[in-house]
């Protein structure tokens, strides 16, 4: 049954004012009548509800006041009355009678006519269908004004228990509150709460779908999921329990309403956090590309975004490689670049989240960095790290293929650049080798790596100023002595340690390192030629292996 307060969300109604009686609008209605006659009320009866102008009653308040007293007795549902239409306002007498009755009265707007109002108010009673949309529409208008005016999610979802009188719970799509109805907040229903929690998230796929199931330690008790689109890949989710008994007339129209809204103001939020996300990124790059003096201005803005200072710290840093088919195609949709990158973001912050990583997320052009801080550099660190990246890695690959590259560590905010061109090389390295979808952990150059960098032509004109005759030594003597001096100084210019390794006497040893001194004019003794020859040596084998 309806009442009077339930007709509030029809057209023609919606703008009505109660002008007296409002303790009344619980009173049922069943029937509707359309008269300006003085005897109406030979053709009332009970629950019915009496539409009028109000002509027959604009010179004489007390056949009015008779009238409200006739219907209250017969337990009428109330007047709906055109005031501006020919009484212009309500007489006090009738006023203070309705109240003292609780018997409703209410102001239709010039603008509907009799005849609407009552055709929209006899569907309403009569079609259960009609009746849920308008509950519904009715449900989404409500949401909409509180979206505008900028209410929290958690009192979104407030209201929407209120609606459906049912607990209900608004989660995100990893499962966990985002929002809750007050119904949560005793202590026999958190041991629930968390009992929902584990069910869904045992069967996270199908719950972002939607889907039904039973509460274990509640017999004859179910939650519904319901999903709510956000900017993320996966939907978000309102439980509710037990919506399959819904009190009349809510439907899951009205709940998709409602989802609609909070999709709206979860999207709305992901935009200021889009927001947020850009200054951050712009702290990175700052700090990256040094533009930030300040130690103490690095401390705080990195204590902004969550770094500590006293943290040892690592970069690891992802990206998709580009190759293959469907990165090719993936290049001539800005849009779907765009959806890529917001989605390995969003999953990247899953797997922080997952894995228990101290770890703060940036993006820098192509690339995906993450900060891991931790308090000691230990081989179970190390081996945490790893099996983050792995799993990660393992997550994200699909259509495309992803790498990363992953720094040593470091040990100041201030270091960090140093960290993430470390990571940087570390990926070009592996696309060096022509690698795709893995994972290279940076290693300090060696110096012959160092060396292969230089132009050739500069390697060889240092190698030929440095050995000079025994730069291309064609004799066996020239061979001897290049090798005497190369095994010399592997040994520290130890002659005993020289002489047993090549198996000669230790005076054949020192008439070579002579002969060699005075071809080369110099002296092995002095650090500055023993460095030179040493390196010397070194491009002397990265030239034979060039050749």
């Amino acid at each position: 049954m309806k009442t009077m307060n339930d007709l509030f969300i029809l057209e023609g109604m919606k703008e009505s004012i109660v002008l007296a009686g409002h303790r009344g609008l619980t009173r049922n209605v069943q029937f509707v009548n359309i008269s300006d006659t003085p005897d109406i009320i030979k053709f009332l009866n009970k629950d019915h509800l009496l539409l009028t102008t109000g002509y027959a009653f604009k010179d004489d308040t007390q056949k009015l006041c008779e009238l409200i007293r006739q219907m209250h007795a017969l337990n009428c549902s109330g007047i709906v009355i055109k005031i501006n239409r020919f009484l212009k306002t309500l007489p006090a007498e009738v006023k203070l009678l309705a109240d003292d009755l609780a018997f409703p009265i209410i102001d239709l707007h010039t603008d509907h006519s009799l005849g609407e109002v009552s055709r929209h108010i006899l569907n309403y009673l009569n079609d259960h269908e009609a009746e849920q949309l308008y509950y519904a529409l009715h449900v989404q208008k409500e949401f909409s004004d509180m979206m505008i005016k900028g209410y929290s999610l958690n009192a979104l979802v407030e209201q929407l228990g209120h609606f459906l009188l049912r607990p209900t719970l608004l989660l995100n799509h990893r499962g966990e509150k985002i929002a809750q109805s007050h119904d949560f907040r005793k202590e026999s229903m958190k041991i629930i709460e968390q009992e929902i929690i584990e069910i869904i998230k045992k069967d996270l796929d199908a719950a972002r779908e939607g889907n039904t199931y039973a509460i274990p330690s509640k017999e004859n008790q179910s939650i519904s999921t319901f999903p709510v689109q956000t900017k993320r890949q996966d939907n978000s989710m309102l439980v509710i329990i037990d919506s399959l008994t819904l009190p009349y007339p809510s439907s899951q129209m009205a709940i998709e309403q409602a989802g609609n809204v909070v999709s709206f103001t979860i999207i709305k939020e992901q935009a200021i956090e889009e927001n947020s996300r850009l200054l951050k990124n712009n702290f990175f790059a700052d700090l990256i590309e040094m533009r930030i003096q300040s130690d103490e201005e690095i401390i705080s803005r990195g204590n902004f975004y969550g770094l500590q200072e006293d943290l040892n710290n690592i970069c690891i840093i992802c990206t998709v490689d580009p190759k293959g088919e469907n990165y090719e195609t993936l290049q001539l949709y800005e849009k779907k670049v765009g959806e890529l990158y917001h989605s390995i973001y969003d999953k990247l912050e899953d797997e922080i989240i997952d894995a228990q990583v101290n770890a703060t997320l940036f993006t820098k052009e192509k690339y995906f960095v993450m900060i891991v801080q931790f308090p000691d550099i230990t081989e179970t660190e190390m081996k945490h790290i790893t099996k983050f990246v792995e799993t990660a890695q393992s997550h994200l690959q699909g259509d495309y293929s992803i790498s990363f590259g992953v720094s040593n560590a470091v040990h100041s905010l201030r270091d960090i650049p140093t960290a993430y061109h470390e990571a940087v090389e570390a990926i070009m390295n592996g696309y060096d080798l022509n690698m795709f979808g893995f994972i290279n952990f940076y290693r300090t150059r060696e110096l012959e790596e160092l060396l292969k960098i230089i132009p050739k032509k500069d390697l060889k004109a240092l190698y030929e100023n440095t050995l000079k005759s025994l730069a291309y030594p064609k004799t066996k003597e020239d061979q001897e002595l290049v090798k005497t001096i190369q095994v010399y100084l592997d040994c520290q210019c130890e002659i005993s340690e020289t002489s047993r390794k090549l198996f000669i006497h230790r005076n054949t040893v020192k008439y070579r390192i002579e002969k060699t001194e005075a071809l080369l004019n110099c002296s092995f003794r002095d650090p500055a030629y023993s460095l030179r020859i040493r390196v010397a040596l070194i491009i002397g084998s990265i030239l034979e292996e060039s050749e």
